[in-house]
């Protein structure tokens, strides 16, 4: 198997709930134990190991997108058991207060609705009764799920659907606008209050660093269709990105997940 690295977003327990694709600390230890925590390398030697292109088959690493505290209350106790150090990935408009949406929508579906399918229901049914009603029908008339993001095989027909949605049909700011509309009408208004029970902070990144975890960027903001984006957009986006989390990381990070897989040539 070439090298390759597993990448984990979402842990539930304690104050965080159990969403879509959310593992348990016990499920996490589990997959360790699976793959062999001596396979798994530290975060460090996976990247001087990349750099100088002495990767060996069946090197494994693990990464942490999107600075969520979930990963630092459930996660970091699993690996700090095993002394295995992870690359993190920070998008970092979190750290300068700003409550990021995806996140916070993420959030809102998985408190609010039993079930995301009932989700899919409200969201589908808020926008056939929305400005973008007539775009959205016109667009999925051709549209087969199956074709969409099809090498991503856990995905069902309605996760593909909605991200079509999202990212093809309406794109950041009408997304935005109809998911601020959805979340009023069902009263969920109190935001600023989630920012400690989402993201970790920057004591939290500087723990990381002390403890060997590398740090790399993610964004600034965690645009969905980066690869959508001008140049200059991608390019303030990591900028600011690399301009926050220098001094937090312990100079400039050296590495960068894309959010969402979504980058071009630039």
């Amino acid at each position: 198997m070439k090298p390759h690295g597993i990448m984990i977003h979402h842990f539930c327990g304690g104050v965080h709930p159990q969403g879509q694709g959310a593992i348990t600390a016990e499920e996490l230890a589990d997959l360790i134990e699976f793959v062999g925590p001596r396979r798994i390398l530290p975060a460090e030697v996976w990247l001087v190991r990349c750099a100088g292109g002495t990767l060996r088959d069946g090197d494994v690493c693990l990464t942490l997108d999107d600075n969520l505290r979930c990963q630092y209350d459930i996660a970091l106790p699993v690996l700090q058991h095993f002394g295995i150090t992870a690359f993190w990935f920070v998008n970092s408009s979190p750290l300068e207060g700003v409550v990021e949406r995806l996140e916070l929508f993420r959030y809102f579906r998985t408190v609010a609705f039993d079930a995301i399918d009932d989700f899919y229901a409200a969201f589908f049914a808020f926008l056939d009764d929305s400005e973008h009603a007539e775009k959205v029908r016109h667009s999925l008339g051709g549209f087969n799920p199956n074709d969409y993001l099809a090498e991503y095989s856990f995905y069902s027909d309605n996760d593909r659907t909605f991200r079509f949605i999202r990212d093809k049909v309406l794109g950041p700011k009408d997304y935005d606008t109809a998911m601020d509309g959805l979340l009023a009408k069902y009263g969920f208004v109190n935001r600023d209050e989630l920012l400690d029970l989402l993201w970790i902070d920057a004591a939290c990144i500087r723990q990381l660093r002390d403890q060997d975890h590398v740090i790399g960027l993610h964004t600034h903001t965690h645009p969905t269709a980066l690869a959508e984006l001008s140049i200059e957009e991608q390019d303030r986006e990591y900028r600011h990105n690399s301009e926050l989390l220098a001094p937090l990381a312990g100079g400039r990070p050296s590495t960068a997940a894309h959010p969402c897989n979504s980058y071009n040539s630039n």
